[in-house]
């Protein structure tokens, strides 16, 4: 009689404690999934859609994650061996369980693959000329980013900045409109990136690839170089300067206007 209670209470202990655990697994990962795992916040188009199949994503990864987990933590606590002797009830296969947790994974991978597809199609496919409404050139150098304008005749940062002081070039572009961005290298490979963006392209020796956005929030944004290119990686910054139209176009007519406009540094805004 007293050993059937102490192995009750033994039973119910240990199933206190795996409720305990399980409930505090479940508050991390939800403060984990909301903090720590979200994504810069997306200021373009793209980034948006970017973030919605990422959020899609790590919710079905952070169910699984729970779900394994808390069942390992119920069967450790609730039929773990309490007598050297003690075995636990053997199950020698179940065709209708492996069939279920087949499909479901299935189910899951092919529902994570068709709008990652679709998305990866939609980046890598440049917009129609009807539809650009700027081209740039974003061109890598060791150590720095030249940024052109081909259309309006326009160069930022043409040769090195003064490393000393350094002050990034600043890539200018209108709120609202479709930018596409001509990326290339003149020596090694480097990597064109802007983390609002949420998305990176390489810049390639005699290889041009192509990246479009249309930004959705008017703001000052940090770039870099996210290939090691050499001594000055981490000096290869610049600025993704996002305006009113009215302000873009106050700016066009402010570097027309100046002198030697091929080696311009452009000053930012006050921020408020």
């Amino acid at each position: 009689m007293t050993s059937g209670s102490n192995e009750d209470r033994s039973q119910a202990r240990g199933q206190a404690i795996a409720v305990f655990l399980i409930l505090a697994l479940g508050a991390l990962t939800i403060l984990a999934g909301l903090t720590v795992f979200q994504l810069p916040e997306a200021v373009t188009e793209q980034g948006r859609k970017i973030t919605l199949l990422y959020q899609a994503t790590l919710t079905i990864s952070f169910v699984v994650f729970f779900g394994v987990t808390s069942g390992i933590i119920w069967v450790l606590f609730r039929y773990r061996r309490r007598t050297p002797n003690e075995q636990p009830e053997q199950i020698h296969g179940s065709s209708i369980l492996e069939v279920t947790w087949t499909v479901i994974h299935v189910i899951i991978l092919v529902a994570l693959f068709v709008p990652s597809l679709l998305l990866v199609i939609d980046l890598k496919t440049p917009p129609a000329e009807a539809e650009t409404d700027l081209k740039v050139q974003a061109i890598g150098h060791q150590w720095w980013w030249e940024f052109a304008y081909p259309e309006e005749g326009i160069r930022v940062q043409a040769t090195p900045p003064d490393y000393e002081n350094l002050d990034p070039p600043t890539l200018v572009v209108p709120v609202g409109k479709t930018v596409v961005v001509e990326v290339r290298s003149t020596d090694v490979i480097h990597s064109f990136y802007v983390p609002n963006m949420l998305y990176k392209i390489q810049a390639i020796p005699g290889n041009i690839n192509l990246l479009h956005f249309k930004a959705e929030k008017v703001g000052i944004y940090t770039g870099q170089c996210y290939q090691f290119c050499g001594v000055r990686h981490s000096d290869m910054l610049f600025v993704l300067d996002v305006r009113e139209e009215e302000d873009y176009q106050r700016w066009l007519e402010e570097m027309r206007t100046s002198e030697g406009s091929g080696s311009l540094q452009i000053t930012l805004p006050a921020s408020p």
